[in-house]
């Protein structure tokens, strides 16, 4: 019992901080994979900054599918290994759509606000 309690305080720890690294990684970190030329043209910012928000939004949903899949494999390992449950595959199923759902209405309603 106390398994699973101790699995669902990190899945809890884990969504927020996945989600504080997405909202860190598309402020600081993602400039490095976008070209100046979606944001700039001859030294002033473009009006149209279209392509800029399609590959910022872009990066974003890969990072968090990358960090779904890092989370499902250790909840598989978790349930298999130290809760000794029967049906991890399941239980490590539902919880990665569970994270999924959360983090995509995040990224959802970050795009939306940052396109605004």
């Amino acid at each position: 019992m106390i398994s699973y309690i101790i699995y669902g305080l990190y899945n809890l720890i884990y969504q927020v901080l996945s989600i504080c690294f997405l909202f860190y990684a598309n402020t600081y970190l993602n400039d490095f994979f976008i070209p100046d030329s979606f944001r700039w043209k001859d030294g002033k910012l473009r009006e149209d900054l279209t392509a800029l928000t399609i590959s910022q939004a872009s990066i974003l949903v890969i990072e968090a599918a990358l960090l779904m899949f890092l989370i499902h494999y250790v909840n598989k390992w978790y349930l298999l290994s130290i809760a000794k449950s029967n049906n991890s595959h399941s239980i490590a199923a539902w919880t990665t759509g569970a994270y999924s759902v959360i983090t995509l209405a995040f990224l959802i309603y970050f795009i939306y606000e940052v396109s605004q």
